[in-house]
Parts: C-alpha cells; structure tokens; sequence
C-alpha cells in the first residue's frame, strides 16, 4: 500500500477512534442527567463522515482503483505527485476548521469566515479527488475477451 494510502486509511483510524470516544462521552453526559449542545452531535457525525468514511475511502481508492502508467509514469501509474497530499490537506483541513468553528458561528465573525473557507476547502478536496480518480478509471490497454 502507497504512503499516501496509509496517509489516509490512518487517518481514518484514528478518527473511528476519537468519534467513538466523543459519542461516548456525549451519551455519558446525557446519562447522568447534563445536556449536551446540539452542535457537538453535528460535529460528531461531521467527524465520522468526512474523518472516517471519506478518508477511508479515498485511501483504499488510491491505492486500488487501475493503474494509469502513461498518465502517471512518475508514480507507476497512480497519480501525479502533489495530488495525494494536496487532498488530505484540504479534507482535513477543512474538518478541523469546521469542527473548530461551527460552534461559534453566531458569536463571531472569524468563525464565519473559518466556516466557509472549511467547506471551500473540503469541496475543493473531492472535486481533486474526483479528477484523480476519473483519470485513473479507464478502459483496460489490453482487454480480456468479452470485456468492454
């Protein structure tokens, strides 16, 4: 497996873990009877969406979906270089942001402004990903008979 793919199959790890310990500790609170704001459960499925599933997928994708080694001859045929790293950046850049911000949302300005550019920054993420995947899901070079 690429470094890249662990980059974000790890990733993806440790984030599974931190949701899991946040939904506990926010049923914990509930069930001695303290409210929880209601934002922390929209940044806890935030977490696990974009921190788990969307990083996990993307991992596995870079690392399984075909070769294109004309396109990419530097990287036996996966990517250009800075694309891997660009979108991890940018995904999870945007996740902490969001998470960091969105709770202040109403009382401040700079965690507007830190909202909106978390979900530039994320749709700028999968629209790359989106690229790099579409180059590389191509018809076979060299066809097996009877596949198209």
């Amino acid at each position: 497996m690429p470094i890249e793919s662990r980059l974000f199959v790890k990733t993806a790890l440790v984030a599974l873990v931190v949701t899991f310990c946040w939904g506990a500790w926010m049923a914990l609170e509930e069930s001695v009877g303290r409210s929880v704001n209601p934002i922390w459960a929209i940044e806890h499925a935030h977490l696990a969406f974009v921190g788990w599933l969307v990083n996990m997928v993307i991992g596995f994708a870079l690392w399984l979906l075909p070769l294109n080694r004309e396109r990419f001859p530097d990287t036996q045929g996966r990517y250009f270089r800075w694309m891997p790293l660009t979108i991890y950046l940018l995904l999870n850049g945007g996740l902490i942001a969001r998470i960091l911000s969105e709770p202040a949302v109403a009382s401040s300005a700079v965690a507007r402004l830190a909202l909106g550019a978390s979900a530039v920054m994320q749709v700028c993420a999968i629209l790359l990903f989106i690229k790099l995947a579409w180059l590389r899901t191509r018809r076979p070079s060299h066809p097996a008979k009877g596949v198209r």
